[in-house]
Formats: C-alpha cells, structure tokens, sequence
C-alpha cells in the first residue's frame, strides 16, 4: 500500500473512473466523516443539468477508494476518548474504532468491522446516501448553516485574551499557537476547546476532574490531539475576525474541518483554494500537500502505463499489477513514495509476499474466519499492548470486482453468492 492519503471531494470530483482505480490501487486512502458531510450537502441542492443530485453524489461514491482505505474515526469521537484517558497516537496513521480483541491459538488478534464509521463506509458503498446523511452529516450541516462565524470568532477572541492583529495568514497561525501553546488560562483552554468542538457538556465535570487530579496541565501535554483541534479552531477563528478567511462563507468551515484530520495521514490531496492556503501550515517536515490537479494528470499518465502492458499482465486485476508504481521519477507518485521510503521496484517472485502455496492461503482464509467468530463472543481480558500491539489485525471491506475499463482483482476472485462484489 502506498502513502497513507487525506483528500477531500474537490479532488475526487476532478477523477474518472480509471484514474480513480489507480489512486485506490497505490494509495492508501483515509476516509473522514467530514468528507461525506462535504458530499452528501449536495443532496440539498437542486439539479443544474440533465443528471440528478442522486446521480452526482452516487458517481462520487463510485469513485471513492474501497480496497486501500480505512473510515476515520470521527475527530469528536477521538478528542472525547482522549480526555477521558485513552492515549491517541498522531504518527500518520488513520484512527479506527470498533475493533475487537480475540484470542486465537496463534496470537491475539483485533478484528474491525462493527465501527460507526465502518457502518457508515458500507453504507456509502451501497449507495444508502440519506441512511449515511443521518448518521454523519445533517446535522452538523444544519449546524454550520446556522453558525454565525464572526460572532463565534470575536467569543473565541475574547475568552482566550487574544490582542494580536494579524496581517496573513502565518501571522494568524503564531497567534494561535501562542494561545494553545503557550502558559497560562489552562483551565479556559480546556473549556473553550470543550465547547468549540461540541463535545457533550454531560461529560465535561469527570473531564475536568480527571485535569484537576492530574495537576492542571496545561492542554498540549493533558490531551495532545484535543489541543491540535483547538490550533484548528482558533487559527480559523483569527483568521475570519480579521476577514483572512471570509466569515460569510459557511463552506469553510467543513473544508477547515479536513485539517483536524492532518494527524492521521502522511499526504493530503485538495484541490480547493483554502486547502491550498492553510493546510501546509499544520502540516511537519514529513508530510506533503499535493494539489490536486497536479495528481490528476499523474494518475492519467500512470492509468496509460499501465494499460500498454501486455495483456496477460493486466489479466492479473489491477491490484496486483498497480501494487507497485513504475520505478521512473517522471512520474509524481513515484517521487512521493520515494519520499515516504517506501519500496518502488517491484519484488522478485520469491520474494513477493503474495506468491504463497495454495495451502497457505487456506490456512490463513481458515484463521481470518476463526478469528471473525470469535470476536462475536464476549472479549474477555486483554492488556493495553495486547490490544495496541496484536499480532493479528482483521479488516472487514467490500471490494468491487472492476471499476470503469479495469479489472480489479486477481483470476479466481469472484462475485459472492448474492452477487455482491
């Protein structure tokens, strides 16, 4: 798999159905609850042209990457688990929930299928978009529609003690980091981050006694990823007093959403104008922005390739031929994976993984579904590195048998007995 990716609809709406199947095949792709909020607004709106909303928002979901992605969890969800005492790793990698500790005689394993996001992914696969919409979107969409931005930044300003008058968007930025960063108005940090975020105000007194009983530290080191949303927040809050951001267009809120996500990927992907302009700025010296048009026309380019291979070679479905990109620099994905140090030349045979006797392979399927219907029974007992360090790890995910003029999957691999894929 390649680079753990971050992209949002600007970018997905650019793709065919081709260049969509090589970004699934040499990406890995985080899918965030805010990019269904982005699409599914669309369900609101009223058709411009001959093809319906439905239709629009259906060729997105066709669109998304399925066999090399992982449905985030929800960043509320997250900064809720933190405080009350779960560690959060922010090393760019997706956060998943549901996941299920077993027990198996050949190590301890966590199997994810039954998470809210996961539920939502399949959901969206199968084209259950309002069921999706209610799990994930109107509300919060009513919410943003409703939200008077400038009222909220000029609260945000007041609370926080912030003086500064900021001339760009960097100097935005210094503020805001001096704000969450720096000493003092512990306590207010936690509040405001508490109410800016929407966390549940029930949850709020065991939170802050938690706090107390840990010294009153301040939020950066007592909940890490709950002090980066609020950067997140109070940057965009900054930026829209002083109109570097516009406070009249309720869209930017959702697209400064994405950036809550940034701890979770090593790429993102946009080609939306503020994308462009903020995100680098919450973005260390290993990750990388790429605009989104510019991946297009790799993605074109790469999709060439890979079809003037001899046809016996594209008979083996495109996950298996795609599973490396070319080792040429002219083409951008292979300059990214050079630069995440990931491997471009493709294994020998004997040293490819996915060359295993046939008993093997049975062996494996018959653990997988070992491990499936234990994680149906009660979990029992398991230690905090069982559970962050398994030896196994299971991934449930629906995986279409083609996509546009590609095949997507090995010979052999067919359609299940309902005709799903």
């Amino acid at each position: 798999m390649g680079p753990i990716t971050l992209f949002d609809k600007s970018f997905l709406q650019m793709l065919n159905l081709d260049e969509s199947s090589i970004f699934d095949a040499l990406y890995s792709a985080v899918i965030c609850p805010i990019f269904y909020t982005e699409v599914l607004a669309d369900l609101s709106k009223q058709p411009t042209g001959e093809k319906t909303i439905e239709h629009v928002v259906a060729d997105l979901a066709r669109k998304t990457p399925e066999m090399h992605s992982t449905p985030n969890m929800m960043h509320v969800s997250i900064c809720l688990a933190e405080l009350t005492g779960q560690r959060i790793d922010m090393r760019h990698v997706p956060v998943k929930a549901g996941g299920r500790p077993v027990r198996h005689s050949s190590g301890v394993g966590v199997v994810f299928e039954e998470a809210p996001e996961s539920r939502a992914f399949s959901r969206w696969q199968q084209q259950r978009f309002f069921e999706v919409e209610k799990d994930f979107a109107k509300d919060w969409r009513a919410l943003l529609q409703k939200a008077d931005h400038a009222l909220t930044a000029r609260f945000a300003k007041q609370v926080l003690a912030i003086h500064d008058t900021p001339k760009s968007l960097e100097e935005a930025m210094a503020i805001a980091k001096e704000v969450v960063h720096g000493e003092g108005q512990q306590f207010y940090s936690l509040k405001v981050a508490y109410a800016l975020l929407g966390l549940p105000p029930a949850e709020f007194p065991r939170i802050r006694a938690r706090w107390i009983k840990m010294g009153r530290r301040r939020l950066t080191e007592f909940a890490p990823y709950t002090a980066y949303c609020l950067l997140v927040d109070v940057f965009f809050h900054v930026a829209v007093d002083k109109k570097l951001i516009s406070p009249d267009r309720a869209s930017n809120k959702i697209d400064i959403a994405y950036l809550y996500y940034l701890p979770f990927a090593m790429l993102f992907v946009s080609n939306d104008k503020l994308h462009r302009r903020v995100a680098p700025l919450f973005m260390d010296e290993r990750q990388k922005f790429v605009v989104g048009a510019e991946l297009k026309d790799d993605l074109a380019a790469l999709d060439a390739y890979y079809w003037n291979l001899p046809e016996d070679q594209r008979a083996q479905g495109l996950f298996r031929l795609a599973s490396y990109p070319p080792n040429d620099d002219s083409f951008l994905t292979t300059r990214l994976w050079k630069h995440f140090g990931m491997r471009t030349e493709r294994p020998k045979v004997d040293e490819n993984p996915t060359a295993m006797p046939k008993e093997t392979v049975e062996k494996l399927l018959q653990r997988v579904k070992e491990m499936r219907e234990l994680a149906k029974r009660p979990t029992g007992n398991f230690t905090r590195e069982e559970f962050t360090d398994p030896d196994h790890m299971i991934v449930g995910r629906r995986v279409p048998i083609s996509r546009g003029k590609w095949r997507l999957m090995p010979p052999g691999v067919e359609a299940d007995a309902d005709g799903n894929d």
